[in-house]
């Protein structure tokens, strides 16, 4: 009988947990993972091609000044141009890749705000499934030790009947 009733309150625990919930957690984790790393594999690719671009325009502003001049006195202006030209180039490449690393942490942001509310969701269902599981069982329990009480008062009342 004990064994009986233990076996009972185990498989009725384990209904109470919805295994399609569990599965639908895994997809959502790896839909996540998916989606963050295309964030960051586009970030990554745009900001290689930056810096991809920013190289090749310094070695051409270096193959500039590196020319032969006729007049000695060009040099210094040449010097001067190269050095303004690199500082420009390296502040347009930190500003362009700072907005590309700027958007992926904004789209991370918003990835993660949703993948949040998601989740809430999901598990404030499954709360609510198990809850609503849980009183129906213990309606039903209520009810058949209600009715269990009620035969065995109606057995001990005929049975005093009976004897009497």
């Amino acid at each position: 009988m004990a064994t009986q009733n233990t076996e009972s309150a185990v498989n009725n625990i384990q209904s109470l947990f919805n295994p399609q919930g569990n599965q639908d957690a895994i997809k959502m984790m790896a839909s996540m993972n998916e989606r963050m790393t295309a964030i960051f594999v586009a970030a990554g690719t745009r900001s290689v091609e930056i810096m991809s671009k920013t190289a090749k325009e310094a070695l051409s502003n270096l193959s500039e000044a590196t020319q032969v001049r006729d007049d000695p006195s060009e040099y210094a202006k040449v010097y001067s141009d190269f050095a303004q030209k690199q500082m420009d180039l390296m502040t347009r490449a930190a500003q362009n890749v700072g907005e590309v690393t700027q958007q992926a942490g904004t789209e991370t942001k918003e990835l993660a705000s949703e993948a949040g509310e998601d989740m809430s969701d999901k598990i404030a269902a499954n709360a609510k499934e198990a809850t609503d599981k849980i009183t129906s069982a213990a309606k039903d329990a209520t009810d058949k030790a209600t009715a269990n009480v009620k035969n065995a008062a109606d057995k001990a009342g005929s049975a005093a009947k009976k004897s009497a």
